[in-house]
């Protein structure tokens, strides 16, 4: 009984220390939903390309970044966008950025200090705006989407009200709050910090890569992750590698993947995997050893 006491007690604690940041990015998270939304994808139908293509591009990645929806909304937007003949590389700077973050999470991601809220925030952005000058550079002449599985207006026209939404937004992340914070805590009472510290804080450059590694079958909320990257870090994990698993995991998270698919052959989907994980190493690799 003591050492369930202690456990429960250690949740407990997780839990306080996370739940401001988690409130403050579902009120946030719905605020943009319900009032920003369709603003956003107004923006975004409104970009056009000329002489100045990479500013439409920077702006695509950064509607990526502050839109709420997952990636199951993401994909039908996208569709509707591109049957508007919004180019697809304005396209593609949209939903890297939008896989990776939303003001929820970014909020979020202040548990984790500031320093490291600020790089996702960063890194995320810019690797939108890479992926829409690669596709613009590379891809000129070559279909990158394929949207023939949607029909020419899969938004939903539901009201949306901001109390609903946010219970919503609630509803489906505490599960994997708890989750996370339940692992966090399970880790605290019963991991040696040294393993932690061992694979990653004397492993600079492989704790990339294995970060990298164990987000893909890890990572299933990015709510739920927070707390297990705030325990590792306490532990000796370098900011580099929590950098790495934080891009990696959302691009490579088994739902997100599904919705993916529906939008691209095989060959871009690989594409698609090869650029995230890519990404993920090389930004975790440049502030693992130039910023810290």
């Amino acid at each position: 009984m003591h050492e369930i006491y202690m456990l429960l007690n250690s949740i407990w604690f997780q839990i306080k220390q996370i739940a401001p940041y988690w409130a403050s990015g579902l009120i946030a998270g719905s605020i943009v939903s319900v009032f920003l939304s369709e603003k956003i994808t107004g923006k975004m139908a409104a970009l056009s390309t000329g002489k100045l293509w990479l500013i439409p591009v920077c702006i695509a990645s950064f509607l990526g970044i502050v839109s709420p929806l997952c990636m199951y909304g993401t994909v039908p937007v996208m569709a509707a966008l591109g049957k508007k003949q919004v180019p697809q590389h304005l396209l593609a700077a949209f939903m890297i950025s939008s896989v990776l973050l939303n003001p929820n999470l970014f909020l979020m991601s202040f548990a984790l200090g500031i320093n490291l809220a600020l790089a996702r925030l960063f890194f995320s952005f810019l690797c939108g705006i890479l992926a829409g000058v690669l596709s613009f550079l590379l891809l000129k002449n070559k279909k990158l989407f394929t949207f023939e599985k949607f029909d020419s207006s899969p938004e939903s026209k539901k009201k949306k009200t901001f109390f609903l939404d946010l219970f919503k937004a609630f509803r489906i992340t505490s599960p994997y709050l708890f989750f996370g914070v339940t692992l966090a805590a399970v880790f605290d009472r019963y991991i040696d910090p040294e393993w932690i510290a061992t694979i990653f804080g004397q492993r600079r450059g492989l704790g990339v890569l294995f970060a990298t590694t164990l987000s893909v079958p890890l990572y299933a909320c990015g709510g739920g992750t927070i707390p297990l990257i705030r325990a590792w870090l306490q532990a000796g994990m370098g900011q580099g590698d929590a950098l790495a698993f934080m891009l990696a995991g959302p691009a490579t998270k088994i739902t997100n993947l599904s919705a993916v698919k529906m939008i691209f052959s095989t060959k871009n989907f690989m594409l698609y995997l090869a650029y995230c994980l890519g990404f993920a190493i090389l930004a975790g690799l440049f502030m693992e050893f130039c910023l810290f």
